[in-house]
């Protein structure tokens, strides 16, 4: 122990000696710097939703305007955020339908739209003769005629009923009616002057007719009537011509039944129907 003390100072001149005669050791290198982590590139814009049918805007949601990117689609069960509104679903259009076509009536037949003619008559054994009838048509198919004027028999005044085939403007008919004439004096007739009996006189009482016709009724639906008659009438009165002086021949009395007695109808008449 006493020589370890001894020696102590020589053994710390030593170690101290040589400490200073080792080299330092190198400097460690100093620490490579993180490379620098690029920015996060700004998201495009989002489009904005499109209108609704009723043109109602939809409001952004809240952070749209700062440019924060939409979360990422996580799946199915990814609950969505609070922060987002849902968007509405889009207004199905209202369908209109279209307006029903109103129902088309066809128009009434003329005779029950227009049902009293005035007309005037021209014929030979008419109602009227040359005078005035007036029609009313009780039914596009069922019509009377009244009729008053002025024949070879007197002066006469008729009435008839007719059936109209059809409801069209122009149809045919057949009808039948009766008659009336007043008579008078007819003119004094020469037939010759070797006899006595050279003038023919003679005179019309008044007598009683029946006739039946067919024809066409024409009446348009601007009013225009016209209305046309062919057929027989019947003398169904005792004798009407009465025989005042002369004697008649063959000829004559073939006349005499023409002109006064049964013969055929032939007439015409046009005039106007009203409403």
């Amino acid at each position: 122990m006493k020589t370890l003390l001894r020696h102590a100072p020589l053994l710390a001149l030593l170690w101290s000696t040589g400490a200073a005669a080792q080299p330092a050791p190198a400097p460690a290198p100093p620490p490579t710097p993180p490379a620098p982590v690029p920015a996060p590139s700004a998201p495009p814009p989002s489009a904005p939703p499109a209108p609704s049918a009723g043109g109602t805007g939809v409001r952004e949601p809240d952070g749209a305007s700062a440019g924060a990117p939409a979360p990422a689609d996580q799946g199915p069960d990814t609950l969505p955020s609070l922060d987002e509104e849902p968007l509405p679903a889009p207004a199905a259009p209202e369908v209109v339908a279209p307006p029903a076509p109103a129902a088309v009536r066809p128009p009434p037949p003329v005779r029950a739209e227009r049902r009293i003619a005035l007309l005037g008559e021209l014929g030979w054994n008419g109602l009227a003769g040359f005078g005035a009838i007036v029609s009313y048509h009780a039914d596009p198919h069922l019509s009377f005629d009244l009729g008053a004027g002025l024949a070879l028999v007197g002066g006469k005044l008729g009435l008839r009923a007719r059936y109209n085939v059809s409801e069209a403007p122009v149809t045919p008919f057949i009808g039948a009616g009766v008659m009336g004439a007043t008579g008078f004096d007819a003119p004094t007739s020469e037939i010759g002057a070797e006899n006595d009996n050279s003038e023919l006189n003679v005179e019309l009482r008044p007598a009683a007719f029946v006739q039946a016709v067919g024809g066409i009724d024409w009446t348009s639906r601007g009013g225009f009537t016209l209305l046309g008659s062919i057929g027989y009438a019947w003398l169904v009165s005792g004798d009407n011509v009465v025989i005042l002086t002369g004697e008649p021949d063959e000829e004559e009395k073939r006349a005499l039944q023409a002109l006064f007695r049964s013969g055929v109808v032939i007439s015409i008449a046009i005039g106007y129907s009203f409403r």
